[in-house]
């Protein structure tokens, strides 16, 4: 088995052992941004692909309703979009984890998140090729795959901050994403901003 396999395998063992040799890469700053867009662009490229695979719905009120379905044809717009949240996820959980007394630097913080969105796409591929010949036991595997990511993220959260306690991370999961969604709806209603609107690129 290979490092990164090996690697991939450890993580879901033990993520608190994976986290810490993760974080002693020292990996710098500048090439951890970088990998964050790389990553950022292959979960949008398989996304995208998903989407095509799959019947999407035409009905405008149905598209209105569910404005990730519009996104899903407009692969730049969606890499933006993964991209920038992930930017966004990995700063807020870095400051509100210090201001509930957490420890640790911002680099521990986007390393792991990038190296769980790098598992996330070999997930997502694989999800994808599965789901074309077994769809149900695709469906399956892909809710399988996001309990296990939540896990893993609760966990990531808690070794980047040295919080030793994963409902603490939860708290602050929780916290990071409630403001996210509140700033992106006020984003959305002061804008008057609308997926619909978006152009097709």
């Amino acid at each position: 088995m290979n490092f990164w396999a090996q690697m991939a395998v450890d993580t879901v063992r033990d993520p608190q052992g994976a986290a810490q040799k993760i974080m002693g890469w020292q990996i710098g700053r500048a090439e951890l941004y970088m990998a964050l867009i790389a990553v950022s662009a292959i979960n949008a490229f398989l996304a995208g692909a998903s989407s095509a695979l799959s019947p999407m719905p035409t009905d405008p009120a149905t598209i209105e309703a569910m404005p990730m379905l519009a996104l899903m044809s407009r692969p730049l717009m969606l890499f933006v979009l993964i991209a920038g949240g992930l930017f966004l996820t990995v700063h807020g959980l870095f400051w509100a984890g210090r201001a509930m007394g957490g420890q640790g630097a911002l680099t521990d913080m986007l390393a792991l998140l990038t190296w769980l969105q790098a598992l996330r796409a070999v997930a997502q591929a694989g999800v994808l090729l599965l789901s074309l010949a077994v769809p149900l036991l695709g469906g399956l595997v892909a809710l399988a795959v996001a309990i296990v990511g939540f896990w893993l993220l609760l966990n990531f959260i808690s070794a980047a901050l040295r919080f030793g306690s994963l409902l603490k991370a939860f708290g602050v999961l929780v916290a990071v994403s409630t403001a996210l969604f509140i700033g992106l709806m006020m984003l959305v209603t002061l804008t008057g901003a609308t997926v619909g609107g978006l152009p097709n690129v």
